[in-house]
């Protein structure tokens, strides 16, 4: 008698469905990140020149698209022009807009160009960059009006510096000590949790001292800086550390792991308020 046999699903199954979980998660972060965009069909990058766009835009309208090319002109803060060959200036140039346009290309300056086709129109860009405020002068929205444009993501300098990247400024001596403070706290409380679930009063009673450090030094930034909000919220967690210290010593363990979430809920709200993150990935105080 034949029995039919179920397949063991072995390591090389495991990882491979655990590797398409990890992208499944990867692309929904990226799309929750992502402007607001039109539905439509799964994007794909394709390489084109201006020229390509200029001569057949109906078969790259709504694709993305890299192209390199040289600038025009400089038409506002977030909007220029490229031609595909300036030496024989066909009088027939590309617009390119970058919403987060952080430094102005140079004239002439052969750059790379990443984002999508679409026809220019004022509306059509509201739809795509939704909280842009398009600065094109009135002349040139009439000139470019209904040709293909390019909504940029990225502007790739000759020196590989992306020009549409909002990167966060030095920081002051002020920022590295809030830095570095920050640092010590996060380092310290995560130390604290597994400390206190082992009931291990002499590493939750270090942990939980290099907390507190860390808060005064953050207050003294904020108090510095004249941080309402932030002074509050520094005061109520060290106040809560201060409890909790309290616990330990007394062998109270389930007081003390019961004001753990509500210390996480005091640095989560200082972090939503005042931290900025820079498309880097790394994080400023916002004042």
């Amino acid at each position: 008698m034949r029995t039919s046999r179920i397949p063991r699903t072995g390591p090389a199954v495991w990882v491979a469905s655990a590797t398409a979980a990890v992208l499944l998660i990867s692309v929904g972060i990226r799309a929750a990140q992502a402007p607001q965009m039109p539905a439509g069909p799964p994007a794909r990058m394709i390489p084109t020149a201006a020229s390509s766009i200029l001569l057949n835009p109906d078969a790259l309208y709504g694709a993305n698209v890299s192209l390199i090319a040289s600038v025009e002109t400089v038409l506002s803060k977030t909007a220029f022009s490229v031609d595909q060959d300036p030496a024989n200036a066909t009088g027939k140039d590309l617009l390119i807009l970058a919403p987060s346009l952080q430094q102005a290309p140079d004239a002439n300056a052969q750059i790379t160009v990443i984002g999508e086709v679409f026809k220019f129109a004022p509306e059509e860009v509201a739809k795509r960059a939704k909280g842009y405020t398009l600065d094109l002068p009135a002349d040139q929205v009439e000139k470019f009006l209904g040709k293909p444009a390019v909504l940029a993501t990225s502007v790739i300098s000759p020196k590989l510096v992306d020009l549409a990247k909002r990167l966060p400024p030095p920081m002051t001596p002020d920022e590295i000590a809030l830095d570095k403070a920050m640092k010590s706290v996060s380092a310290s409380f995560n130390a604290a949790r597994p400390a206190l679930e082992a009931s291990n009063a002499a590493d939750a009673k270090t942990s939980l001292a290099g907390v507190k450090a860390g808060l005064a030094e953050a207050q003294a930034f904020f108090k510095k800086n004249k941080v309402t909000d932030a002074i509050g919220w520094a005061d109520e967690a060290t106040k809560l550390v201060e409890t909790i210290e309290g616990a330990v010593a007394t062998g109270n363990w389930d007081a003390a792991r019961s004001n753990v979430p509500t210390l996480q809920q005091k640095c989560t709200q200082c972090h939503t308020a005042r931290r900025e993150r820079f498309d880097d990935g790394t994080y400023r105080f916002k004042g």
